[in-house]
């Protein structure tokens, strides 16, 4: 945080983009000196009048991309971004915070796309209508998701070395392209040190296992990182993923493996735990014992449900999938929880105050024992398909064993002959 630009400086932040909303939220909640402005996707400005007014007064502003927008009504997206981004330059120029995604939007994993010049034109433009008299700074961070989609687990923000325009202002005058690229490219490479960057797609189901599955967690303690600290957890899996073979036959196996594993239904930890049906019998034997509370937990029911009931095509399908946590955490803190939790609350005080605070009291618990409820019955799910395909999941776990043991082989001799 000490790397960040004191208030009444103008400050654009940019950062890698993964988590839609919750996003630009996590950097506003980490800046508590300040209010900053961002720059947010321009369809969500015309579900109504009122909630755009809202949204304004949020510190959003609409910026309508070419390639999701498009054309809209009269006019294009360039058209539609001016009044946009004169506004972003006068808030900019008055020493005030702005957050953009260079990306201009998520990615559906851990790495870092290409970045749009938009940000760099806005902060030079800026620059320039105050005359190059003032000093615009470039403050790049990153984010790390301990889980994209599912709730109590930890969450990382980084932010990197601050970058001052005005070394660049003559330069930008004559070559503002030339410039703008030059910057770009430090902050590029800034935000991809800092964050997990798992570049290689083609592998990715099978690094994102193995930096989570035995061999990241034996990789991290060997070279004294603390497994239970989120920080530490994520400079690990960034020197894990970049020591690992670039190429290699047993990626290639390993990913067929994971992907097999995971059209079957079942995840990395299932063919590590090789479950029995002893195992299945007593996970279903808790679910049961665990059920009458579930079921006692009836007025929570609708924070967790009501988000699939009416997006769950949309959010757990391909079309967006990274959207889901966005959507979930989102709806709840805007209308479940005050609705069922607050408002509920303040009704059964009125009409019977012990009650009231009762239930003000014990909704949170009720939330916190059905996430808890439902993640067991997910797992009960892997471990019951994992049971059903009988001979074919064992032998899916016999050859994710030895496609692990061969990786763990290689980074061996590798770091052996790092140090040699």
């Amino acid at each position: 945080m000490e790397r960040i630009p004191a208030d009444g400086n103008p400050v654009v932040m940019v950062g890698n983009h993964q988590n839609c909303m919750m996003d630009p939220l996590n950097v506003e909640v980490a800046l508590r000196d300040r209010k900053a402005y961002c720059l947010v996707r321009g369809d969500i400005f015309r579900v109504n009048r009122y909630f755009t007014k809202f949204l304004h007064w949020l510190g959003l502003l609409p910026v309508n991309r070419l390639n999701f927008e498009g054309l809209q009504g009269t006019g294009n997206a360039r058209e539609a971004n001016k009044s946009t981004f004169k506004d972003a330059r006068k808030w900019l120029i008055q020493g005030n915070t702005l957050i953009l995604f260079p990306e201009a939007g998520h990615q559906d994993k851990r790495w870092l796309g290409y970045f749009s010049l938009g940000y760099l034109t806005l902060a030079f433009e800026a620059a320039e209508e105050a005359g190059f008299e003032k000093e615009v700074y470039i403050m790049p961070f990153a984010h790390h998701y301990g889980n994209y989609f599912h709730a109590r687990y930890g969450f990382g923000l980084k932010f990197g070395e601050v970058i001052a325009l005005s070394p660049y202002y003559e330069q930008y005058r004559s070559k503002p392209r030339t410039t703008m690229r030059e910057v770009n490219a430090l902050v590029e490479k800034q935000i991809g040190e800092l964050m997990l960057n798992i570049r290689d797609l083609d592998h990715y189901a099978a690094i994102d296992a193995l930096r989570n599955n035995e061999a990241g967690k034996q990789f991290a303690v060997a070279h004294g990182y603390n497994l239970n600290h989120i920080a530490e957890k994520w400079e690990s899996d960034k020197r894990f993923v970049a020591a690992l073979p670039k190429e290699s036959a047993v990626l290639d196996e390993l990913e067929a493996i994971e992907r097999e594993a995971f059209e079957c239904g079942m995840r990395d930890w299932v063919l590590a735990d090789r479950p029995s049906s002893g195992n299945l019998a007593l996970r279903t034997l808790i679910l049961l014992l665990g059920a009458p509370i579930a079921a006692a937990c009836l007025p929570a029911w609708p924070v967790l449900l009501v988000p699939r009931l009416m997006f769950g095509k949309k959010i757990n399908g391909a079309v967006d999938n990274m959207f889901r946590s966005t959507w979930n955490f989102g709806f709840a803190a805007l209308v479940t929880m005050p609705l069922l939790w607050v408002l509920t609350s303040v009704v059964l005080v009125i009409i019977k105050w012990w009650v009231g605070l009762a239930y003000f009291a014990i909704f949170p618990l009720m939330v916190w024992y059905l996430v808890g409820y439902t993640k067991l019955c997910r797992k009960a799910s892997g471990v019951r398909r994992y049971v059903a395909l009988g001979q074919k999941a064992k032998e899916l776990s016999i050859k994710r064993d030895k496609a692990i043991a061969e990786i763990k082989r290689q980074l061996s001799s590798s770091e052996t002959e790092k140090i040699a």
